[in-house]
């Protein structure tokens, strides 16, 4: 526990899940981050579960973001990808893979637990992010509560005004916690006028309020991060909420509904929703990334055509 020294100032404490927060903590001096960790990691890691992501350079063009195939990629090939090309790496649910990380992430939460009053989060989970020098992550809006503990290498981070109808439709976020849409939203490029920006270094972590859109771009150098994701009784209750209203205005041509996450109508809503799903009247059809290149080491920017010989 004392080797993440994770702290949150005092005065930010009674703001963790309301408004972002900012604290710092000493996961750069963990053995699970060196070069030679993440190369084990990728080498033995479930392919199925690993996502690589050629982006661009403009934030209003996602159609950059391009998913790329990486089977037959060695881990060092991976990671030297990444160190000469414009590419993001998801490992996602690492701590299902090692247990390593799921101690870790274990550990970050109780410490959390211990400096926040009434924070006892049920479950946590967590995704290992390995990034080229200036790789974007484009404007979007995750589902869960999440926190990202900053590694290595240096990274800007916009935040946009949570629940905000301007920045992110509601119908939208129904989507995202469907599982029918990626996170992506739509971009404006004066949306920044209302963003928060941090410029976040190595011995950083930063939660922000849950469903806030947000996008990062990665200054000159390989960055790496943990994005952890937390569920609570109250982000239970929210991704349950819209859930519902989505059965709803889709099945039911219902808009509009009350966004109250509590309550018996919220309750109410609820039952019917889950009803209907046992009795397959609310099918979902969930959202594949569908990869149009390849991870190639060698070649410019990380990646290839897929369909080229490598």
């Amino acid at each position: 526990m004392s080797a993440l020294a994770l702290e949150l100032p005092f005065a930010q404490r009674a703001s963790f899940g309301k408004r972002t927060v900012l604290g710092s903590h000493r996961l750069a001096e963990h053995e699970l981050f060196t070069d030679a960790a993440l190369i084990d990691l990728l080498d033995r890691f479930p392919r199925e579960h690993l996502y690589a992501f050629s982006t661009g350079t403009d934030p209003t063009r996602v159609d950059q973001n391009q998913a790329a195939r990486h089977d037959g990629v060695s881990g060092s090939d991976l990671l030297r990808a990444v160190r000469k090309g414009r590419l993001w790496l998801n490992v996602t649910r690492v701590d299902r893979a090692d247990r390593n990380y799921r101690r870790l992430i274990d550990d970050l939460y109780l410490s959390l637990s211990t400096q926040i009053p009434g924070f006892l989060p049920r479950s946590s989970q967590g995704t290992l992010l390995i990034s080229s020098p200036g790789a974007h992550v484009y404007y979007h809006a995750d589902g869960p509560a999440s926190t990202l503990w900053h590694i290595r290498g240096r990274k800007r981070l916009w935040i946009y005004p949570e629940l905000d109808p301007r920045y992110m439709q509601r119908e939208l976020l129904e989507d995202i916690f469907a599982g029918v849409r990626h996170e992506y939203l739509p971009y404006q490029a004066d949306y920044d006028e209302e963003a928060q920006v941090h410029e976040l270094q190595p011995g950083q972590w930063i939660c922000w309020p849950q469903n806030a859109p947000h996008r990062l771009c990665n200054h000159d150098s390989l960055n790496v991060s943990l994005s952890t994701e937390h569920f609570t009784a109250a982000s239970r209750r929210r991704f349950q909420l819209y859930i519902a209203n989505r059965f709803f205005r889709t099945r039911l041509g219902v808009r509009n509904l009350s966004l109250r996450e509590d309550g018996v109508i919220a309750l109410g809503k609820t039952w019917v929703q889950r009803a209907a799903h046992r009795l397959g009247l609310n099918p979902l059809q969930f959202r594949r990334h569908v990869p149009t290149l390849r991870v190639a080491a060698d070649a410019p920017g990380g990646v290839v055509a897929l369909d080229a010989k490598v």
